[in-house]
């Protein structure tokens, strides 16, 4: 359960995130400026980096990955399909089966608990924005990153000398794989 000093948290980002999507609007609409297709998908690649981070964040801290940032990840995805033109039902039929074996992949290593629920969804709200073959190395990423994330936490656990298992933030490596592959896109658009 949350205390209410982190539900305080939350809830101030959601309404500074909610101001600044307002403020960006209304520049859109004094300024008579139309969005093109490009424009959104750099707006959309924009809004999928802060809820990422903020996932780093809330899986750090609290090691947990909100529903509430994950689901509107997967529902962004079709708006950026829709802006880089990837909107053919073959495209969409591709991206939907690539987040489903994703999800099927990952629950299973979240049956024998080598993952989290919330590391799962996001996993497979992440497949819903990339090409199959992006997903591959987005996983690929993700697995070298995690590898990193257990070392630094393990030593961070025997270092405090803490009981128990050490708990690994395995979102941080997802959402960092996942930023990788988002910042490929806005950094190499000419490639």
């Amino acid at each position: 359960m949350l205390s209410v000093a982190s539900a305080g948290i939350t809830r101030r980002f959601i309404v500074g995130f909610e101001a600044c999507m307002v403020t960006f609007w209304q520049a859109l609409m004094v300024n008579d400026w139309r969005m093109t297709s490009e424009t959104l998908a750099y707006v959309t690649l924009g809004g999928l980096a802060i809820a990422l981070i903020y996932s780093i964040y809330t899986d750090i801290r609290y090691r947990l990955i909100f529903n509430k940032i994950t689901a509107p990840i997967a529902l962004a995805a079709p708006i950026f399909w829709y802006a880089t033109g990837g909107i053919s039902l073959s495209e969409i039929g591709i991206h939907l089966l690539t987040a489903t074996l994703v999800f099927i992949l990952f629950a299973i290593a979240f049956r024998f608990g080598a993952m989290g629920g919330g590391d799962v969804k996001l996993f497979a709200a992440l497949a819903l924005w990339w090409p199959w073959f992006d997903v591959v190395r987005m996983v690929l990423y993700a697995s070298i990153l995690g590898a990193i994330v257990t070392i630094v936490f393990v030593i961070i656990h025997k270092v405090k000398q803490r009981d128990g298992r050490a708990r690994i933030p395995y979102g941080v490596a997802i959402c960092l794989s996942g930023l990788w592959i988002a910042g490929e896109r806005i950094f190499n658009h000419f490639t």
